[in-house]
């Protein structure tokens, strides 16, 4: 293939000698653009305006001699890899030593050989060929994993010889899985592109927070986000920077949901769980397909706090609490059982920190509307995502924005969750999904619960309600 004058590499020769710069000149001119400086400065303006493919530098030259010209192109971005190679006098050992201290690639003395002159710029021209395709090689493969892995892990990956060797290693990190609230009722409702559109205006807020606090996103599973601190770099400061990531991305969801009124979209709302303890990390699949991971009781413990959470609410283990050394204020404790673990697992609910990060979560009381009409309501408990299938009665007696008091003849426990079945004007069923708070003390029979969806039809008829009794 025929190589236009265009393409061809070019070199910029730099010499005080005219006699030198000539015979450089036509010694390569035929297969290589050529650009000539007689001084240091001319040579550092012609090189910074259009890096070339390679320098040929002399070193003796009036008011700044090459190895000052060599330590600037050296120093700066755009020609910090392009190749130099002295041409001089100096013989003794110690200005070679000098010269490849600066950072040439090569030393040809004085009288020169011009074959030999044409043979190492040929073969440092191929070098840097090779290096740049590489170059370009791994920014694609940082741009193209960087879109699912931190930097942090991508760099591993690329610089180490065994990044994608299967195997792990156990480290103490601290695990952060964030949720939407109701999303997948949400999603039913609304065309696919508009889910996706939702999904990416919530995950463009929360991947810039995280990768803030140099979190590594180790999964994005639909809505959720599981996030490491610890892995694959342990650091001192792992569960401040995970506590302050948490409490930022809540912060951020105003932000997310004003964007979405924008477009006529509902409001979204994120719950946050938090644990610290030793998972395996490492490689984890195959020879055809491998991906850094996580696994152990710790990460299912993160997820399982983590459900526990309504909107706007981050929940920490107490492993969490004893590794921060940042002043954590909680707004409650609790301790909840969980299956497989021996003791009930203290959970606390984070409303703020302070010392190197001083982050504070709104924390609005819910202002509740006694009712003058008592509203029915059908509810069945669920296990997960899965109903039990058993209806139960129910009379929601004071009504809030977000919450409700209401009264039913079980036996509930806090942090179950409901699915709310309820009869509107229309005639129709209308489905909404709550967590139970708590019992109220001085209420028998009383619980108070936080909705985690409300259709726009509920939604619609309770601002009535609400309007209505306050009237």
């Amino acid at each position: 293939m025929t190589v236009t004058a265009s393409e061809r590499p070019t070199v910029l020769v730099v010499d005080d000698t005219p006699t030198n710069l000539s015979l450089l000149a036509n010694l390569l001119k035929e297969q290589y653009r050529i650009r000539v400086a007689s001084d240091g400065a001319k040579a550092l303006e012609l090189a910074f305006a259009a890096p070339p493919d390679l320098v040929l530098l002399d070193i003796m030259m009036p008011e700044m001699d090459g190895y000052e010209v060599c330590r600037r192109l050296k120093a700066n971005d755009a020609t910090q890899h392009v190749p130099v190679i002295f041409l001089s006098a100096k013989a003794e050992i110690a200005d070679e030593e000098l010269g490849f201290r600066v950072g040439a690639v090569d030393f040809i003395h004085k009288p020169f050989s011009p074959p030999i002159v044409a043979a190492r710029v040929k073969t440092h021209l191929e070098i840097k060929s090779l290096h740049d395709v590489l170059w370009k090689r791994n920014q694609f493969i940082q741009k193209t994993f960087g879109r699912y892995l931190s930097d942090e892990v991508v760099e591993k990956l690329l610089e180490s010889p065994d990044g994608l060797k299967l195997g792990g290693e156990s480290l103490m990190v601290t695990i952060v899985m964030a949720d939407l609230r109701g999303f997948s009722a949400i999603s039913e409702k609304l065309p696919p592109e508009t889910v996706v559109e939702m999904l990416n205006n919530y995950l463009l807020s929360m991947t810039d927070i995280i990768f803030k606090y140099s979190g590594t996103i180790n999964e994005i599973i639909g809505d959720a986000i599981l996030i490491l601190f610890g892995a694959p770099t342990t650091r001192p400061d792992d569960a401040d920077r995970a506590l302050a990531c948490a409490l930022e991305m809540q912060l951020a969801m105003e932000q997310v949901n004003q964007r979405n009124r924008q477009h006529s979209l509902p409001d979204l709302e994120m719950g946050i769980g938090i644990n610290t303890g030793k998972v395996v990390a490492g490689n984890i699949g195959s020879d055809m397909r491998v991906k850094y991971a996580v696994v152990g009781s710790n990460v299912n413990l993160a997820g399982r706090v983590e459900s526990f959470t309504v909107g706007g609410q981050v929940l920490i283990t107490e492993s969490t609490l004893q590794a921060t050394a940042l002043n954590v204020t909680t707004g409650g404790e609790f301790s909840v059982p969980f299956k497989g673990m021996g003791k009930p697992v203290k959970i606390y609910d984070v409303t703020g920190v302070s010392g190197d990060y001083e982050i504070t979560l709104l924390q609005p009381e819910a202002e509740f509307v006694s009712l003058a009409d008592e509203i029915p309501m059908l509810f069945e408990l669920l296990d997960g995502k899965r109903s039990s299938g058993d209806q139960r009665r129910g009379r929601i007696l004071r009504l809030s924005e977000k919450s409700a008091i209401f009264y039913a003849d079980a036996e509930l426990t806090g942090l179950s969750n409901l699915k709310i079945i309820m009869e509107l004007h229309d005639g129709a069923e209308h489905i909404a999904y709550a967590k139970v708070m708590g019992a109220r003390p001085d209420e028998s029979g009383c619980f108070e619960m936080r909705f985690t969806f409300i259709p726009v039809e509920i939604r619609s008829y309770f601002d009535c309600v609400i309007k209505a009794n306050r009237e």
